[in-house]
């Protein structure tokens, strides 16, 4: 009998392949890891973001901050070491060196006058007010009853900024004087119809000795509308002098919504408005700033783009 021979058998290997189930499970595990790497990169991107802007909102206030320190530390000072100063300046406008006080405060920038040029004060809000000495000038106003040309000053200071009709701050060891300088070829000349010009007369015979010059100072900060391409209902942070003749405003920070300035008198515990110091400014020893500023947009939200907003505040002390 013949035996029945054993069945077909293929030496090629059985190929092995992937159900449907399995491969539907391993694509949602792919998105799942796809989506997860995807949010950690947005994440970071909307981090990256946020602290870019604060970063702006940081380095804004930094700047205004660093500004209006600097005015208020050089508030009142003299070269000359002067306790009492004279003003000869025409008008009775903030930029005069009143009371003994190189400072001062309103709660309503609004009731400045004159008012600063460019755009108007915010009504309703702070305004603060410097008045100091810059960097003295090489230059000296020798002193005599000739004031014959070659003998005073016969050449405007140019090493420390000072031009025809700039406000001058002139002193020796036991006067000082602020006035407005006409031009340079005759001891102290008295600018001639400009503003804001000078109520009495000033020579170089006034000065015992030789005096030293340097440029007078008179800053009033505040909030106004924002200049030229801003977006409407924007604020900025204005600060005000007189160049020249001319009543000019700075725009130094975009985006600031509010500003409040409060006050420490000597012998107080709290900082105080400018009504509650009345007209005691010689006696104020710190100032504290706060400033509020915002972006144009959220940039991480485009469904809700309201601004991000921070408020910022330092104290500085008076010298």
């Amino acid at each position: 009998m013949t035996p029945t021979p054993p069945p077909f058998t293929s030496s090629r290997p059985r190929q092995v392949g992937l159900t449907l189930v399995e491969l539907m499970v391993a694509m949602l595990l792919g998105l799942v890891v796809v989506g997860a790497v995807v949010s950690v990169l947005l994440s970071s991107r909307q981090s990256y973001s946020t602290n870019s802007t604060l970063g702006q909102l940081q380095d804004n206030a930094r700047i205004a901050f660093e500004l209006m320190a600097r005015d208020i530390r050089q508030a009142g000072s003299s070269p000359c070491g002067n306790s009492t100063v004279t003003d000869v300046l025409g008008g009775n406008g903030w930029y005069r060196w009143v009371n003994g006080a190189g400072l001062f405060g309103v709660d309503d920038a609004s009731s400045l006058t004159p008012l600063p040029g460019g755009p108007a004060p915010l009504a309703a809000s702070p305004a603060l007010v410097t008045r100091g000495v810059g960097q003295v000038s090489r230059e000296a106003i020798t002193a005599g009853a000739s004031c014959s040309a070659g003998v005073p000053m016969n050449a405007a200071p140019t090493d420390v900024g000072i031009a025809t009709n700039d406000l001058v701050f002139a002193c020796d060891g036991s006067q000082a004087y602020i006035y407005q300088a006409g031009a340079f070829n005759a001891g102290l000349p008295l600018a001639a119809g400009s503003a804001p010009g000078n109520s009495s007369t000033l020579g170089c015979n006034s000065f015992g000795t030789s005096a030293y010059v340097a440029p007078y100072q008179a800053y009033a900060w505040y909030v106004g509308a924002a200049g030229v391409g801003a977006p409407a209902n924007t604020l900025s942070l204005y600060r005000a002098h007189y160049a020249g003749s001319a009543l000019v405003s700075d725009e130094i920070v975009r985006g600031v919504t509010a500003l409040r300035v409060n006050y420490l008198v000597n012998g107080g515990t709290n900082f105080v408005s400018a009504a509650t110091v009345g007209t005691a400014w010689g006696t104020v020893s710190a100032v504290r700033l706060a400033l509020t500023l915002q972006t144009r947009t959220n940039p991480n939200n485009a469904a809700n783009p309201e601004p991000l907003v921070r408020t910022f505040d330092t104290t500085i002390r008076v010298r």
